[in-house]
């Protein structure tokens, strides 16, 4: 004999499916930083800038405004 299925169960099942799904954000995400990582110049750029950060070489700007009258 069959076991009975309610709608309930099968919502249940598919908010399960969802839960582990991967979505399009996650996977254009994974592929932005797949594309940093394998480009040796923004790494190298970004290794720049941590160090810049470190020795305290960054300006603090609180507007566009403000970036804009620094340039």
């Amino acid at each position: 004999m069959h076991e009975s299925v309610t709608i309930q169960d099968v919502y249940e099942a598919l908010k399960r499916v969802e839960e582990k799904m991967v979505t399009r954000e996650d996977i254009e995400a994974l592929i932005d930083s797949v594309e940093i990582l394998s480009n040796p110049k923004t790494m190298e750029a970004l290794r720049k800038s941590e160090e810049d950060i470190k020795a305290g070489r960054v300006k603090e700007v609180t507007s566009v405004d403000d970036l804009l009258a620094e340039l």
